[in-house]
């Protein structure tokens, strides 16, 4: 079994994080209301504020080159170009309620929180490839670490570990806070706060 402490938080640059997501060695946070932020994960300074395609965010992520970014009013998936947010491309999400974003190197993944499911998509055309149902009631940061999904609940303040071909749940852990967003940097997991307004570095042990 996983259990999880704090190694490093800072403030949210804005009034919360809705998505976050890792580029080389930065941080992406993303406001509810859309503003974008680059931020140095070692310091928490903001090293950039850009404005998104449209206000309203529900998730975020890098492709290692794009930047992947959801809007929950419109119900569209932007593609964009760093750092002048150009749209590249932009397709409807399949489900209701789009929430957090992951790439795997091939495909973009989406949790939905009214359907209850994870999506695979085609990056290029948003078809679903597959898809299978979130464990907990409120899937919202997703994540991916070269192998695994993991899945940020908010009800009931869990990440899991989720086996990408099956769904199954490979491991979880009592998050300690309120997790809005989730990404991963190579190493470790990130996550939005949203109680604290706090942007957190996992640490993990395993029992």
């Amino acid at each position: 079994m996983l259990t999880a402490s704090i190694a490093t938080s800072f403030k949210c640059p804005g009034p919360g994080t809705n998505g976050l997501a890792w580029q080389d060695a930065s941080l992406w946070s993303v406001e509810g209301g859309g503003t974008l932020h680059k931020i140095n994960p070692q310091t928490g300074e903001v090293i950039v504020s850009l404005d998104p395609p449209a206000p309203g965010c529900s998730g975020l992520e890098c492709d290692g080159t794009y930047l992947w970014y959801g809007n929950i009013g419109e119900k569209i998936f932007y593609k964009v170009t760093l750092p002048d947010v150009a749209v590249v491309t932009s397709f409807p999400p399949p489900g209701p309620s789009p929430h957090g974003l992951a790439w795997d190197g091939e495909f973009l993944w989406n949790a939905d929180v009214q359907s209850d499911l994870f999506y695979k998509l085609s990056p290029e055309t948003g078809a679903v490839v597959a898809e299978f149902p979130t464990p907990g009631t409120r899937a919202h940061g997703l994540a991916w670490d070269g192998q695994s999904l993991w899945s940020a609940d908010t009800d009931e303040c869990v990440i899991y570990q989720i086996d990408s071909q099956s769904g199954q749940v490979l491991d979880s852990f009592e998050c300690p806070g309120e997790p809005h967003g989730l990404t991963w940097d190579g190493a470790n997991l990130w996550y939005g706060d949203d109680a604290e307004k706090t942007i957190c570095k996992i640490a993990l042990q395993r029992a």
